[in-house]
């Protein structure tokens, strides 16, 4: 049994039965949701994709018609409603046990209260509704920003109680992928409504889409902010050498590839550093080792596209040991995966570790992480194949892994990316 049909049936059966505590505030949330008949509805409803493409047409300086807010936003109010039913619908037809466990279970509430304050919004009619409108919606994007980290916690919570890793897998990849869907429309109505609000014409940005994006600019930017977390939990950081073949900006959403290209970075950083610290014992070797190979990279980032294909890749490719797992264990949701050790004539090595410098090691290791629960490489390919493209992993033991990125245009007349 669901925990939505048993959660139906705790609603109509009498008050004066026993409910366990744990549920009792979703009960009497359920039993108070107005707008389940909606929910209902709107959930049978098919998605009607929106194309990149057209996004970027649609709000061109060059478009004969100009931007209708009050449209856009009538628009997209339908376009959440459908997709958060699907989302819902996603949450209530998991099994019992996982259902109940709380984080997941606020998480559910939460999206039930947005379908239901989206639901009772009045109808968009004045500049005044639209002004309204974007407020709440601002509120939505904002307020939803942890969702990742919730159902993180919630699953590895929970993951005992799936019945199988196929209906976990299949829960959080309609919930992501439903997820990333919402930001991308709610990014670009948000951006829209203020770059037209602002009067100042931007040949730029067109929404939340930039139209001169540089993949290199965006790969570097990466490189920096992983150093310096890399450094904050580490005390050193790798050489990343970075080989540009894009020299034309291409239209995209930046952040989608400035968050896959961080978790890639982060494995590759977090690869070279452990390894090399099981191999020369201590952090203060490992910097060492660093700084007198500076000319010779152990992380390599190449950056190439192909047109026929309306394709951009990034190779990144580490000298980090590569991890000790199957290819299909490092895609699967909550794996943590360890890198590889040397041979056993190595370890022996590690016992000369100074302990003043390893006392400090752990202490600034505490401070931030570089890993967490195993969502990273599931989400990050989850991703690419939302812009038709693709993740793959390549390793060689005991010398590092290969990570290729493909990501699809944008901006042809092509419809495999569809929002």
């Amino acid at each position: 049994m669901s925990f939505y049909r048993y959660l139906s049936t705790t609603v109509k059966s009498s008050t004066g039965n026993f409910q366990p505590p744990i549920l009792s505030g979703i009960v009497k949330q359920l039993s108070k949701f107005s707008s389940q008949n909606e929910l209902i509805e709107y959930s049978q409803r098919p998605i009607e994709y929106t194309f990149p493409n057209n996004m970027i047409e649609s709000c061109s300086p060059q478009y004969s018609t100009p931007i209708d807010l009050i449209k856009r936003a009538s628009d997209l109010r339908d376009q959440l409603l459908v997709r958060l039913a699907h989302c819902l619908y996603s949450f209530q037809s998991i099994p019992f046990l996982p259902a109940a466990n709380p984080t997941l279970l606020s998480l559910h509430e939460r999206y039930l209260k947005a379908f239901e304050n989206l639901a009772r919004f009045s109808k968009i009619e004045t500049i005044n509704d639209e002004e309204k409108f974007y407020e709440f919606i601002n509120r939505f994007f904002i307020q939803n920003n942890d969702v990742i980290g919730l159902l993180s916690t919630g699953c590895n919570e929970a993951q005992k109680y799936f019945k199988t890793y196929k209906v976990l897998k299949g829960f959080l990849d309609n919930v992501l992928h439903k997820r990333l869907s919402m930001r991308l429309l709610t990014e670009h109505y948000l951006e829209l409504h203020k770059q037209q609000k602002s009067n100042k014409i931007n040949s730029d940005w067109r929404g939340a889409i930039s139209m001169k994006f540089s993949p290199a600019k965006a790969a570097q930017q990466c490189i920096n902010d992983v150093s310096s977390i890399c450094f904050e939990t580490y005390t050193v950081v790798p050489h990343i050498e970075l080989e540009n073949n894009i020299h034309e900006p291409i239209p995209f959403f930046p952040h989608i590839v400035e968050y896959i290209l961080r978790e890639l970075l982060k494995n590759s950083m977090r690869a070279i550093v452990e390894y090399n610290k099981v191999s020369f014992g201590n952090i203060q070797n490992v910097k060492k080792y660093f700084d007198d190979n500076r000319d010779k990279p152990l992380c390599k980032v190449v950056i190439s596209s192909d047109p026929i294909d309306e394709v951009f890749t990034f190779a990144i490719k580490d000298e980090g040991g590569g991890v000790n797992a199957s290819y299909d264990e490092i895609f699967r949701y909550m794996f943590t995966g360890n890198v590889m050790e040397t041979d056993e004539a190595n370890k022996g090595k590690i016992e000369e570790i100074d302990v003043l410098s390893d006392f400090q090691e752990r202490m600034v290791h505490s401070s931030k992480q570089m890993y967490g629960y195993g969502f990273g490489l599931p989400i990050c390919r989850l991703y690419a194949k939302f812009f038709a493209g693709s993740l793959n992993l390549q390793q060689i033991s005991r010398i590092g892994a290969d990570a290729y990125l493909r990501l699809g245009y944008i901006h042809t007349n092509s419809t495999r990316v569809k929002i």
